[in-house]
C-alpha cells in the first residue's frame, strides 16, 4: 500500500499511547489486511460518492485522511482529526470531503498545495468506551508525528 510507512509510523505511536492506559483500554493499531475487511480503513472511489462508505461510520474516535499531492505523486501527506462529544468520524469525514464532491478527485488543501485524497481510516473509541480520549490522542499523534510524516493539518503541525 502507498502509505505502509505512514501507517507504520501511526502504530509505533499508538503503542507508545498505549503505555499511559492499562491494558483493557488499548487502542488497536491499524491492520492493512483486517481493516478493510472490517471498515476501519476504506479507499476513496472518485466521482462516486455513494460508492464508498466513511469507516467506523457514526462513532466517535480519530480520524485520517490519506493522500498525496498534485504537484507530485510521490509526496503523500496525512490529516489526523478527531470526533467527540456530538461529532462522530463519518461527520468529519464527511465535512472534509463533501466540498469536492461534484469534482474530478477528493481533494484537501494545505497551504498552497492540494492533496487528491486516496483512503480514510478512523480508531473507534466508542467500541472502547473511550470516546472522551479522542482530543488526547489525537494531540499526541500529531505533536509526536510532526516531524516523522507529512502532516496537512492546519493546527499543530
Amino acid at each position: 500500500m502507498k502509505f505502509a510507512k505512514e501507517i507504520n509510523e501511526i502504530n509505533i505511536t499508538i503503542k507508545e499511547f498505549n503505555k499511559y492506559l492499562i491494558k483493557d483500554y488499548e487502542i488497536p493499531c491499524f491492520d492493512l489486511k483486517s481493516g478493510f475487511e472490517n471498515n476501519s480503513i476504506v479507499k476513496i472511489i472518485h466521482k462516486e460518492w455513494d460508492s464508498f462508505g466513511f469507516p467506523n461510520n457514526g462513532t466517535r474516535g480519530v480520524y485520517f485522511v490519506f493522500g498525496y499531492s498534485e504537484i507530485s505523486n510521490d509526496k503523500n501527506g496525512i490529516y489526523i482529526g478527531k470526533a467527540s462529544l456530538s461529532s462522530t468520524t463519518s461527520n468529519r469525514l464527511y465535512s472534509h470531503l463533501n466540498p469536492s464532491r461534484t469534482k474530478e478527485h477528493f481533494t484537501m488543501n494545505y497551504g498552497s498545495e492540494n492533496y487528491i485524497i486516496e483512503y480514510m481510516a478512523s480508531i473507534d473509541l466508542d467500541k472502547l468506551k473511550i470516546s472522551f480520549i479522542a482530543p488526547a490522542l489525537e494531540e499526541y499523534l500529531i505533536t509526536s508525528l510532526k516531524e516523522k510524516i507529512n502532516l496537512i493539518n492546519g493546527t499543530g503541525n
